[in-house]
């Protein structure tokens, strides 16, 4: 199984996900992208590596803080490799959230990411569309660099995956179609989510936060 979700920022892509996954928590294993902020400012990005839970949707910066691969305007793509190459060791059901971004002029991270589209692994993720990706090539000084990897990421996808277009209109569509190829691997599920895990609010769809979003 690999389904891979594309749409506007914050339609509730990284929320439906999260939602569909976290009874399986133990099973789930992959990378995450999480906004750093600053005085309720993003200022970057990091991958966080999932391992019996998912860390919040934002965390304030800190220094210490491992996996950051854009921070003020300046980016290190060997964050997400190693993110993927940690994930492409592991079982169970992978989640990518998200690919098409600054890692596909990666090398290492193309390379890895093929071998999880080819093997038997079952995976889920974002794709980030042309549009986001346009957005942020031109916010982080890339041209066109990302272009044309993009395109032929899209079209792998296209046919070793499912690429689903989520919209206002097929959000608990969506939703429920996950959930329903989810209860098919008949994964094993965990007995009760700490709090943390069941508040999808400060990411996508409906969210409340106070923080001033920014895409990667």
């Amino acid at each position: 199984m690999r389904i891979f979700l594309q749409g506007p920022s914050g339609i509730g892509k990284s929320a439906i996900l999260r939602e569909a996954l976290a009874p399986y928590a133990p099973s789930v294993r992959g990378f995450v992208v999480q906004r750093l902020t600053e005085n309720g400012v993003v200022i970057g990005f990091r991958a966080v590596t999932l391992e019996n839970g998912f860390p919040p949707p934002s965390a304030e910066y800190d220094r210490e803080r491992e996996g950051v691969f854009i921070l003020r305007g300046k980016r290190d793509v060997s964050a997400l490799e190693n993110a993927i190459l940690r994930s492409e060791r592991e079982a169970g059901i992978l989640l990518l959230d998200e690919i098409g971004g600054i890692e596909l002029v990666s090398t290492v991270f193309m390379d890895a990411l093929g071998r999880i589209l080819s093997g038997e692994t079952p995976c889920v993720g974002v794709f980030k569309s042309r549009e986001n990706l346009a957005r942020a090539s031109n916010r982080l000084k890339l041209g066109e660099a990302c272009s044309g990897p993009h395109r032929e990421l899209e079209a792998r996808l296209t046919n070793c995956a499912e690429l689903i277009t989520v919209t206002g209109q097929n959000l608990d569509e969506t939703r429920a179609y996950i959930a329903k190829r989810l209860r098919e691997l008949n994964l094993p599920k965990r007995r009760a989510l700490p709090p943390e895990t069941k508040d999808f609010s400060g990411h996508g769809n409906g969210g409340k936060n106070h923080i001033i979003e920014e895409e990667i």
